[in-house]
């Protein structure tokens, strides 16, 4: 009832207000089938964020732009993603059709790209493996960055700060003659959230869980020194989102040789610095019991972060006719990652120096290269063949495992047809084998068909997978909260694992139905999906360490809606509401951190030409956690106002994240209350 009434408050408070633009149906994206295709014409269900809605956000990264959006799920610790109910291992991060690079474990991604240098975002939601391979099980991100202009020169500055973080924003592009190029540059400051919190030290003894003071023997055995030189609870600033500096900088040249040949370079370099204190599960002291380590549990751990990402691709387009359409791109890139975790109870502990606490060492250079090439032939009007093939190559040495070129190669062809006036159908096959001896074929197909002018029916099914990648094969490392992280293959005596485990890809097959319908002044998007997830990997957790194995076949069914509306001349109105049912069918139990419930109100009001006010209000529903503990929901409400052109080619916004101040569960990390921001965006 309490959330009810919270969503109406909110509604009522923002019954002038706004947060998203309504999307154009005729807008023209490639995420969907590698084509240039409208929204409509779409089989499978895709998602634009346009320009204006990034430019007038207020946001800051691409987690901040995500989060706004009615039908994705963002943690609130802005880290992770989630699209009809799979997680961010299953989700393709694309910025401009390359895969993006980076962690382990996948996260952080989304506070890592400025959204200053965003054209706009493309999402697809469901499977599309046929033209991504592995990884695109839930779906695809595609971010389009800015492009260099037809005008001489041009381009934007912004900045924006407030009461967590400070940014600046440029971006340059011209053209003189057949030279293309642009340039961007980033800088991020935020602040960590930080919050009071204390911690019940303990300190395992005869395999029990106790109390320093609590702790038997003599006062000069270990036990004794650890009973002497720790509380039982200190009080500590926990930091549920980190301290973080990034600074992004890229360039990119474009030559057109011809008018039906155009070759070009880009380059981009991020440096990131992050820190943040947390609990940690487990601890190593510096003490032993005969020849085994002490483990201390629930001690505070600092953890910094040092990485840099440098990409570097070149590519051609050939286009001799209008029938015929040739890409290829050759992209490299290197990340290096310093990661150290010390405790500030490194004396209680033990050890002679902060530095000598070190745990969960990770110093690691990840190296890709991505061959891919595809041709567009345009047959006639009612049929398209689009084929492409990619090679991936994956070299990795690191403190937590070392991989020499691990190989991804995939192939797919598709067919574009119009059989019949108002039926469109999409269609294709792709082959797929990596140098662990996998091998995967996987099928699609959908179709549109016009049941009235303006509306549009939609079905398709898809298959997916995703390939076990190197950390759950690999890993062999402490992790932050002190527990042992082994791969699959990966064999440890010393803390119980005894055996390697045959870990197969998850395979999937999604089926979607759905509708869009539009009038004068409206659209109302209609999806019900189906997704069954054999052989799904996940985390295992035992007692001295944790794995990966293929655990359980799963499956997530939904109904999602969104509708957009024109209540009057000056105020528009966006509803969003998503359903899952995510259920482990192997023990009938539900899937850990997928929310039931997704619902959103949006409101636009613009009471002069040049002013607008926003809101967002944002529903997430009850979830299980990973211990199967059930984690409670929560609603967020956001604020915006938007003066265009005050002065000189210069747009000012300001807004409060949060502004009723709702604390969110804090399992799923904790939001800033009512966080402020001002800026301002000055094009020329």
């Amino acid at each position: 009832m309490k959330r009810r009434l919270c969503l109406l408050s909110s509604f009522v408070a923002s019954s002038c207000l706004y947060a998203n633009e309504i999307q154009l149906l005729d807008e023209i994206v490639t995420v969907g089938t590698k084509s240039e295709k409208s929204v409509e014409d779409q089989t499978t269900h895709v998602e634009v964020i346009t320009s204006e809605t990034i430019e007038n956000s207020g946001a800051s990264n691409l987690s901040e732009v995500l989060n706004a959006a009615p039908w994705l799920y963002v943690a609130p610790s802005g880290k992770t993603i989630s699209i009809r109910g799979m997680g961010h291992s299953d989700t393709l991060l694309l910025i401009d059709g390359k895969r993006v690079n980076g962690e382990f474990s996948k996260t952080y991604e989304l506070e890592r790209i400025a959204s200053g240098m965003i054209e706009r975002i493309e999402i697809l939601k469901g499977s599309s493996a046929l033209l991504y391979g592995s990884d695109a099980m839930g779906g695809v991100i595609n971010i389009i960055t800015k492009k260099p202009s037809t005008e001489t020169v041009s381009g934007n500055i912004s900045m924006v700060g407030g009461s967590d973080k400070a940014g600046a924003d440029l971006f340059v592009s011209g053209k003189e003659e057949k030279l293309s190029y642009s340039l961007y540059a980033n800088y991020l400051n935020r602040d960590a959230y930080t919050k009071s919190k204390t911690t019940d030290v303990k300190v395992m003894q005869s395999s029990t869980e106790k109390s320093p003071s609590a702790l038997s023997g003599a006062s000069t055995s270990s036990f004794g020194k650890l009973r002497s030189a720790l509380k039982d609870s200190y009080g500590i600033s926990n930091d549920y989102t980190d301290n973080l500096e990034t600074k992004n900088v890229g360039a990119s040249l474009a030559y057109a040789f011809s008018d039906f040949f155009t070759a070009y370079v880009e380059g981009s370099f991020l440096d990131e610095q992050k820190d943040g204190l947390y609990v940690s599960d487990t601890y190593a002291t510096h003490y032993k019991n005969g020849s085994n380590t002490i483990m201390a549990k629930y001690i505070p751990a600092h953890q910094y972060d040092d990485n840099q990402r440098f990409n570097l691709a070149t590519g051609f387009d050939y286009a001799p006719s209008d029938s015929l359409h040739v890409t290829y791109n050759l992209a490299y890139s290197k990340y290096e990652k310093d990661r150290k975790v010390y405790t500030p109870l490194w004396s209680e502990l033990g050890y002679s120096s902060l530095e000598a606490s070190l745990s969960s060492l990770n110093i690691s250079t990840l190296e890709y290269l991505t061959n891919d090439a595809q041709l567009t032939w345009t047959i006639n009007e009612q049929n398209r063949i689009v084929t492409g093939a990619e090679h991936r190559i994956h070299n990795v040495t690191s403190t937590a495992y070392d991989v020499d070129d691990r190989t991804y190669t995939g192939a797919f062809i598709q067919h574009e047809t119009t059989p019949f006036e108002k039926l469109h159908v999409v269609y294709g096959v792709r082959y797929d084998s990596t140098s662990t001896d996998e091998e995967e074929t996987s099928l699609s197909i959908g179709a549109t068909y016009d049941l009235l002018e303006n509306v549009k029916l939609r079905a398709s099914y898809a298959q997916g997978f995703r390939s076990p990648d190197d950390r759950e094969l690999y890993v062999d490392q402490t992790n932050p909260n002190g527990k042992k992280m082994l791969g699959a293959t990966v064999i440890d005596t010393s803390v119980g694992k005894t055996s390697t485990y045959d870990l197969k890809s998850e395979t999937s097959d999604t089926t979607e139905v759905g509708f869009v319908a539009h009038g004068e002044g409206w659209i109302l998007d209609v999806a019900a999906f189906d997704t069954k997830i054999d052989d799904r990997i996940s985390q295992v957790s035992y007692t001295n360490y944790n794995t990966f194995e293929n655990i359980s076949d799963s499956e997530i069914k939904g109904v999602e809606t969104t509708f957009d509306v024109g209540l009057s001349e000056t105020v528009w109105m966006q509803l969003g509401y998503t359903y899952q049912d995510a259920k482990n069918k192997t023990d009938a139990t539900k899937l850990s951190d997928v929310p039931e419930r997704i619902a959103s109100i949006s409101l636009s009001y613009k009471p002069i030409k040049n002013l607008e006010f926003r809101t967002t209000t944002k529903y997430v529903g009850e979830q299980r956690g990973t211990d199967d503990e059930q984690v409670g929901g929560f609603s967020v409400t956001n604020v915006k106002v938007i003066a265009k052109e005050v002065f000189y080619h210069t747009d000012l916004f300001a807004g409060i994240d949060n502004i009723f101040q709702k604390e969110t569960p804090e399992y799923l990390g904790l939001l800033p209350e009512a966080a402020y921001y001002v800026g301002f965006n000055y094009k020329f």
